[in-house]
């Protein structure tokens, strides 16, 4: 990409976001009822109160470790899973009904059966897991169903899959599907945490920050929250695109 395509690139993300803001404008204008949306000024200034006030670290910190390990869990687990499918068609054909299950699936039938299962510091973990590991799943085995049908075929003529050539020869062409596949992962699995969280009254979390503020009705502070999570995509998304970048494939 030449540097005045990315300059363009940079001019209209940031038209894109600064239309997020003028349209959030207009409707706290239209609405004109700071309990339902509360205006944008308002919501910085809860912002700046959050940033001043340590244990909003704290709690960042903590439901940042619970989706990292999330992601870590889901990712180990999808590589075993495509290894096997790679190995078995017949594993792949019984494990593919199991996938389309999780992805469908609604998230609060799972909070709920997950409340009864686990504890309310646990469930948001699982629930987050099976929203992710899913994802993880088919961009990876996709990744590896898209490799050039005649290096798969030099591949057999050497050697009969294992999981040396999982790691040798599949895992790094399949790189760009493993950074899509966390890049997808961290946006949905924190929707998917958070609202966990939310329900199940996590103890040092977003959601029950959430839950608190919601109670004492505070909206600019629940949206204020909310933008601390969209931050965090947002640089998780560029860490991993640097990340992406960086790797030679």
């Amino acid at each position: 990409m030449s540097s005045i395509d990315k300059k363009n690139t940079y001019i209209f993300y940031s038209l894109g976001i600064i239309s997020i803001f003028i349209i959030w404008f207009i409707v706290s204008l239209i609405v004109n009822n700071e309990f339902a949306v509360p205006k944008v000024n308002d919501t910085f200034k809860a912002l700046g109160d959050l940033l001043s006030t340590k244990n909003t670290y704290y709690i960042l910190g903590k439901t940042i470790l619970r989706i990292i390990l999330t992601i870590l869990i889901a990712f180990i687990t999808s590589i075993i899973l495509v290894g096997l499918s790679t190995l078995s068609t017949k594993f792949k054909a019984f494990i593919s009904p199991i996938i389309t299950f999780l992805k469908t699936v609604p998230v609060v039938v799972v909070i709920l059966l997950f409340l009864f299962m686990f504890s309310r510091n646990t469930a948001p973990i699982y629930v987050a897991l099976l929203v992710i590991m899913p994802i993880m799943y088919e961009a990876l085995l996709n990744g590896i169903n898209n490799i050039d049908e005649t290096i798969i075929s030099e591949t057999k003529m050497l050697s009969k899959t294992n999981l040396f050539v999982l790691r040798k020869v599949y895992f790094p062409l399949t790189k760009p599907y493993i950074l899509l596949s966390i890049l997808q992962s961290v946006g949905l699995g924190l929707k998917a945490m958070v609202m966990a969280e939310l329900i199940s009254q996590t103890k040092n979390s977003i959601g029950r920050e959430m839950s608190d503020y919601r109670s004492l009705l505070e909206m600019n502070y629940i949206f204020a929250w909310g933008l601390l999570m969209i931050i965090i995509v947002i640089i998780s998304e560029i860490l991993i695109r640097k990340t992406k970048k960086k790797i030679v494939i």
